[in-house]
């Protein structure tokens, strides 16, 4: 016989507004470690390394800067060492320092302060990026498969606010439908059809071009199907502009996105039942449980009833059903039975598990 009652805890998980449920998503691994340089291996260096790692993965699990200006954050920085799991420095580089946090913690910390939540769940975004530098005429397009020093700053930064960018592969279908001459003259529309293939919400597109030896000048557009948006950053360095270009991305994205977590400080969560059928053994529903506990619109779910194969939970919630119903379906763990949209059918929503 399967228990009664299960209280199961928030763990780290996307919830997007509802906006967000029907695009596609990438999973973000990693938002829970940072790099931070360690030159001196003192105990006020290392303290100082791992407060400068807990203000990045703040920052990576919020979406926005504002975290780390929290009248609470300072209180949090001074007992940050409650929060590691783990620090190690890589392997060959005794000057920089992994930390990896208890993301857990640090999100229910995120969620008692009414701060932004973003979890794992990332909208993803085709890039076309082409660079033009002092030491060669010739334009470079960044491509799936290469590297080099522009992609390492950028692949960085990225890394460093948790976002991730698709790159073109260039092959015969790329170039046909995309030119260099597109791409660096920025023509939006081109550049947002050739990139359909890649089934991204996002289309953006970067022209980094060196002015003198102290100028650098990025351009960028950030396009979906229904919105679009055009910058400039300038800077003294390749590494500024690429990183004030990531920053503004994430921040924007981070606005349309994360979860807002007022009803957690309001205990004021919504409860909506659903029901899991084909549900066979203990097996199951264990990995029933653990999925829901990954889901950060979820800030508990309670087993009320186990009759035969059909599960049946109540569950608190940050957000509205309709999004709770969309992420159960995004997550392609179970098969919808009921319509959210059919007010008849509101109060409990039924599926199959997968």
């Amino acid at each position: 016989m399967f228990p009664r009652s299960h209280l199961v805890r928030l763990v780290s998980f996307l919830v997007l507004t509802f906006s967000c449920f029907y695009v596609q998503c990438a999973t973000i691994n990693d938002l829970n470690k940072a790099y931070v340089s360690l030159k001196t291996q003192d105990t006020r260096s290392q303290q100082t390394a791992i407060r400068q790692a807990l203000a990045q993965v703040l920052v990576k699990l919020s979406g926005s800067e504002s975290v780390i200006k929290h009248e609470q954050f300072r209180a949090l920085s001074e007992n940050v060492m409650q929060y590691v799991t783990s620090t190690q420095f890589v392997e060959g580089n005794s000057e920089q320092l992994l930390v990896i946090f208890n993301q857990a913690k640090l999100e229910k910390w995120v969620k008692r302060n009414a701060l932004p939540l973003w979890g794992a769940q990332r909208p993803e975004a085709l890039l076309w990026f082409i660079e033009q530098n002092n030491s060669s005429r010739f334009r470079t397009i960044l491509m799936d498969g290469e590297s080099n020093d522009t992609l390492s700053l950028l692949n960085a930064a990225a890394f460093n606010r948790g976002v991730e960018f698709i790159l073109p592969i260039m092959d015969i279908e790329d170039v046909t439908q995309v030119s260099e001459i597109d791409i660096w003259g920025q023509f939006i529309d081109t550049l947002h059809t050739g990139a359909q293939r890649y089934n991204t919400p996002y289309t953006v597109s970067v022209k980094l071009q060196q002015l003198s030896d102290q100028s650098w000048q990025l351009d960028y557009f950030v396009k979906s199907n229904t919105e679009l948006e055009l910058h400039q950053v300038t800077d003294t360095t390749k590494l500024a502009v690429i990183g004030k270009f990531v920053d503004q991305y994430t921040e924007r994205q981070a606005i349309r996105y994360a979860l807002d977590t007022f009803r957690f400080v309001e205990n004021s969560q919504i409860q909506q039942l659903i029901t899991i059928n084909h549900v066979t053994d203990i097996v199951a529903l264990s990995q029933i449980e653990a999925y829901l506990t990954s889901l950060s619109i979820v800030e508990t779910a309670l087993l009320l009833e186990q009759r035969g194969t059909t599960s049946t939970f109540n569950v608190k919630l940050l957000g509205q059903p309709q999004q709770l119903h969309q992420v159960l379906l995004q997550g392609n763990q179970v098969v919808g039975i009921t319509d959210p949209e059919d007010e008849l059918n509101t109060r409990l929503f039924e599926y199959y598990w997968r």
